[in-house]
């Protein structure tokens, strides 16, 4: 069975903007459909806020495979850090991060996806299943983060 070391995927890009707009950009959930090749929409639970503890709920679609999923978010640090937990702290088995780090010519996002807990329906699923969707994830950063910048960048 692949260790959860094993279950992660990330990707970096400089971007041309300063740390806090792209962190306003991120975690604005709302706008995660522009960018992502997965999520086609996202809403913040009724009252929610952009802080620890504030859930969302995201609508996703691979190929005709259209599902939903609640998050919680576990870190806003504006323009440092914004992170989440598909399913929440307590039983969630997936973690969404982004990280900001201003660098020469703009800032360096980071995006990376890990798997942390085998519960619900990966508990069961086979090895080779569990690296195909890290290997989705890491070609959905790719994807995100490119047009991500393109979004910033005005291009």
């Amino acid at each position: 069975m692949a260790e959860l070391s094993e279950l992660q995927a990330s990707g970096s890009l400089v971007i041309a903007a300063d740390a806090e707009r792209l962190y306003d950009m991120v975690s604005d959930v709302t706008r995660m459909g522009e960018w992502s090749p997965a999520c086609t929409s996202c809403a913040w639970d009724d009252g929610a806020t952009i802080e620890p503890g504030s859930w969302f709920t995201g609508q996703n679609q691979l190929g005709d495979f259209k599902y939903e999923t609640r998050c919680e978010v576990i870190a806003a640090d504006r323009g440092k850090e914004f992170a989440w937990i598909v399913g929440g702290v307590k039983e969630g088995p997936a973690l969404w991060r982004y990280r900001f780090t201003t660098v020469d010519g703009g800032t360096e996002v980071e995006e990376s996806s890990a798997l942390i807990r085998l519960t619900g329906p990966f508990a069961e699923m086979p090895e080779e299943r569990l690296l195909g969707i890290v290997a989705g994830n890491q070609a959905g950063i790719a994807t995100t983060l490119t047009n991500l910048k393109a979004a910033a960048e005005g291009s």
